[in-house]
């Protein structure tokens, strides 16, 4: 700390300048505040597409990089360095409270402007950039502006302004640590997302007052920063002195590694939540993990500084590493264990927050400690070389720091937009390691050269880059993640590393099922995840008059979709995803998707749907959403937010439904806060539960909303069915062949719904209690979720039977059948739940042979109790065993 501690005329004394560094690394925690809530405000309403949440971190890297590149020449220019940083602090609580409510009445103005370009895909996306920088233009600008005043003020001589430089870096960036981990963990699940901008200005206005008072108790004569005679001497910095082409060369490196760092970081987000899952919690821990990175190489380098006689060569070689060690990580890091594997071990460690944070971490440190802590040592060294002058500290820091930042906008728009599509994410890591490594080694020959270095530095150059060009491509290009359940027998039909996400279509040899998964996660196919696909497509048709339009949220396998276009009745089908592979990868379920994508009266639209809900006027007469929503998925917080359902009712047309999947697996108070978020958001609402017939799920809770009452019509039901087998034909192995069946799933609608879980609380946008978690609720696993859950709706469903069974059209031989039928049902239900708790196999056989003994005619009943019997008999392990369950199955079904 010896040169933040001496003193002189343009100084301050030893311990307010820790004070200053105590502020400044506030100022860093406070910054990342911002930038994490502006970037949530802005993700929702411009879309999660990979050129949204391009354009919005590329917005806010510009601002810093305006702001570090003026401010900085004016730091240079000013009378009294500390107080243009308390006014800068000021300002920015200012321009941040202004930003945040014009963010906010953003999203009433974006429709407008965006119907003014609809028809260019690029005036989308430049406007998207526009009106993204516009916002927070005076905040983040302020916000570039810091580092560099503070370096002039704090760089007490020439020779340890690049220590100086460090040292303010690494409490910066240690402060941006603590902003992410602060607002990821607790400060938005606690307040949402309006408080913690108003803390974070309130914190910006006091860190400014402080540093106000602070620069009132300087003295009038060690205001200025006017130059004083400087002799040859003080000119130079001695060995750290470079040539102006050489320094320029330097200069465009870093903007180089600027680049290159950011798509690391996206790469490795992209690759980490096969291991540490896409939450909320999740990514804030990559995130703080890599800027803890970053950090400790700010700081280290204060000590590699202190030795180098040429940080030129240092910053050559720090490339040059870094391209190793990021080509490296992940093959590391899977040579170790499996993603899968990881996976679990992370799962088996959330029993608290603590650990879950811990484990997240030492994972993310695996891959990224190493490559990060170099990203971190390279703005430094470049700021110290371009520190010429004592008098234009601010200028060449705010020069060196703008060019670094454009490098990181290029590195956020340049893996969504091109390089994931075109090269995928391993090939991409390879390519920017290469990159640096090149850079590297040019930086190191143009230097050697110039300094006129021995000849055998001539020669161990070219072959020491080609042994680190041959390392690097020694990384495997083939890898692939797995997905879940996924076995080495499995055979891969189609694997892209889209823009956004990683999909997948993969076969069971043994079986032939078929799935696809995203990010590892199975979300459509045949098999277990086929039967919501056919109540979401089916179910609907049952329950309403007219369904000629459709909107599909999420396309995955294509089967829903399939299915809803055999109805003769549905004269057009829209269907929105987001990620560009998963339409691809739907091609392959040619045959379970009736080759929906060739169909005409489909229409798919590769957009967020967020963002295709804010700029259409279309209306339908049946909205199904079945998004990508593993359980604890951060994109599950829009999926059931009570902002999402409000869009979605704005296009209902009237008499018409919105059907939503809800898996019943979710913790116990998530699956009541999505209930009563979604109960809160319809005039009128109906619950339905289709259980499967094990604990191999999945449990299929379906919420239907509307603006006019649903009469549920058993005749007309049966009508529908008889009268179109082909379009009703996938549910018939279900069982679900008439109202008599189907009717049982029934739970409860309007107030008996409403009144059972309405003090659940509600999941907005603005209070986002949904992917703000409960970490230990996790470790409790489905399988307990699922029993608690199924203990909630028999519960319910027993409460708002009679209100259901009365409103009814019966004559009374029906109503008799039906009450018949109910009554199997719930008996069904009680010995389904004693099932999931442990019950014996021989009482499995008695109690299911009494249910269905009940209501012989509910072949939904039969189904699942052939099913289950199917299911056990597969999990046997004596071969007589396994026999008597398959013959009790055959005994049920005479087909398959």
């Amino acid at each position: 700390m010896s040169a933040l501690q001496s003193t002189n005329s343009n100084d301050i004394d030893p311990l307010p300048t820790r004070l200053v560094l105590f502020l400044f690394f506030i100022s860093g925690a406070l910054a990342l505040v911002y930038q994490v809530v502006w970037s949530r405000v802005m993700t929702h309403v411009f879309g999660s597409t990979a050129l949204a949440v391009g354009t919005v971190i590329a917005a806010f890297m510009a601002g810093m990089a305006v702001g570090s590149w003026w401010f900085g020449r004016l730091a240079d220019r000013s009378r009294n360095g500390l107080r243009l940083y308390a006014l800068v602090e000021i300002g920015i609580a200012a321009a941040a409270v202004l930003a945040h409510v014009a963010l906010n009445l953003l999203d009433s103005a974006y429709p407008a402007v965006y119907q003014l370009v609809s028809g260019s895909a690029v005036l989308t996306g430049l406007v998207r950039f526009l009106l993204a920088f516009l916002l927070v233009m005076a905040p983040t600008v302020l916000m570039g502006a810091t580092l560099p005043v503070l370096t002039r003020l704090l760089a007490t001589t020439r020779g340890e302004a690049g220590r100086s430089l460090s040292t303010l870096y690494a409490v910066n960036t240690f402060g941006a640590v603590a902003g992410v981990l602060l607002t990821g963990f607790f400060l938005i699940g606690r307040f949402g997302i309006h408080a913690p901008v108003y803390l974070a200005a309130a914190g910006n206005l006091a860190v400014g007052l402080v540093a106000l008072a602070l620069a009132s108790r300087r003295s009038a004569e060690a205001m200025p920063y006017s130059p004083a005679p400087r002799t040859a001497s003080e000119r130079r910095f001695g060995p750290q002195q470079i040539a102006p082409g050489m320094y320029r060369l330097v200069l465009l490196g870093l903007g180089v590694s600027g680049l290159t760092s950011f798509a690391y970081e996206i790469y490795w987000t992209r690759s980490l939540v096969f291991v540490l899952g896409n939450s909320t919690y999740a990514l804030t821990t990559m995130l703080s993990a890599f800027l803890t990175g970053i950090a400790l190489g700010g700081w280290l380098i204060r000590y590699v500084m202190a030795r180098a006689m040429d940080r030129a060569i240092v910053f050559g070689c720090v490339q040059v590493l870094l391209g190793i060690l990021a080509a490296s990580a992940l093959p590391l890091l899977f040579s170790i264990s499996d993603s899968q594997s990881l996976n679990h071990y992370v799962l088996s460690t959330s029993s608290s927050a603590l650990s879950l944070l811990l484990t997240g971490y030492g994972v993310a440190f695996l891959v990224m400690l190493g490559p990060a802590v170099l990203i971190g040592m390279t703005f430094p060294l470049v700021g110290s070389l371009g520190i010429r002058e004592l008098t234009e500290t601010g200028a060449s820091v705010g020069r060196v720091y703008a060019v670094n930042t454009i490098g990181n906008v290029l590195g956020a728009l340049l893996p969504g937009l091109v390089l994931i599509e075109w090269l995928g994410i391993q090939r991409g890591i390879v390519v920017m390691a290469l990159l640096n490594i090149v850079l590297g080694f040019v930086i190191l020959a143009a230097r050697l050269h110039h300094a006129s270095r021995p000849a055998p530095w001539r020669i161990a150059l070219p072959a020491l880059l080609l042994l680190a060009v041959l390392a690097t491509s020694r990384a495997p290009l083939q890898f692939q993640f797995p997905s879940e359940n996924e076995r080495s027998d499995f055979e891969t039909l189609y694997y892209r590393e889209g823009p956004l996400a990683t999909t997948k279509v993969y076969v069971d040899p043994a079986s032939h099922e078929k799935h696809m998964s995203v990010d590892g996660i199975v979300i459509g196919g045949t098999g277990n995840t086929e039967f919501k696909q056919l109540l979401l497509a089916h179910l609907p048709k049952l329950l309403v008059r007219d369904y000629s339009s459709e909107l599909s949220v999420g396309l995955g396998s294509g089967i829903l979709v399939g299915e809803s276009a055999l109805h003769e009745n549905v004269e057009r089908i829209t269907s929105v995803e987001i990620e560009p592979s998963v339409i691809a990868g739907a091609a392959y379920f040619a045959a379970e998707n009736h080759r929906v994508l060739e169909r005409p009266r489909v229409d798919i639209v590769a957009d967020d749907i967020g963002n295709f809900l804010r700029t259409t006027t279309g209306r339908y007469r049946v909205i199904t959403a079945d998004e990508k929503t593993a359980d604890e998925y951060a994109s599950n917080g829009f999926s059931y937010s009570q902002d999402y359902y409000e869009l979605l009712r704005g296009h209902l047309a009237p008499g018409g439904l919105l059907m939503q999947w809800v898996p019943a697996t979710l913790p116990p108070r998530q699956f009541r806060l999505v209930l009563n978020t979604f109960a809160s958001s319809f005039p009128h609402v109906q619950l339905w539960y289709f259980m499967p017939a094990h604990r191999r799920g999945p449990f299929n809770a379906l919420l239907v909303g509307a603006l006019d009452v649903i009469e549920i019509d058993p005749a007309e039901m049966d009508r529908r069915l008889a009268a179109q087998p082909h379009a009703f034909a996938s549910l018939e192995p279900y069982g679900l062949t008439s109202a008599m069946a189907i009717l049982p799933h029934f739970v409860a609608a309007d107030e008996p719904l409403r009144n059972a879980v309405r003090d659940a609380g509600v999941n907005s946008l603005d209070f986002p209690r949904y992917e703000f978690f409960y970490p230990w609720d996790y470790a409790l696993g489905q399988a307990n979720h699922m029993v608690a859950n199924h203990g909630f709706l028999f519960d319910l469903k027993r409460s708002a039977h009679a209100r259901f069974a009365a409103g009814l059209d019966l004559d009374p031989p029906q109503r008799e059948r039906f009450n018949q039928t109910l009554r199997a049902e719930f008996l069904y239900l009680a010995r389904f739940h004693r099932f999931l708790t442990g019950m014996a196999l021989d009482e499995i056989h008695r109690e299911f042979d009494a249910t269905l003994a009940m209501a012989p005619w509910n072949d939904s009943l039969r189904a699942r109790i052939y099913a289950q019997y199917a299911y056990l008999a597969s999990t046997r392990h004596d071969p007589r065993e396994r026999a008597r369950l398959e013959r009790k199955a055959a005994s049920l079904y005479s087909g398959d």
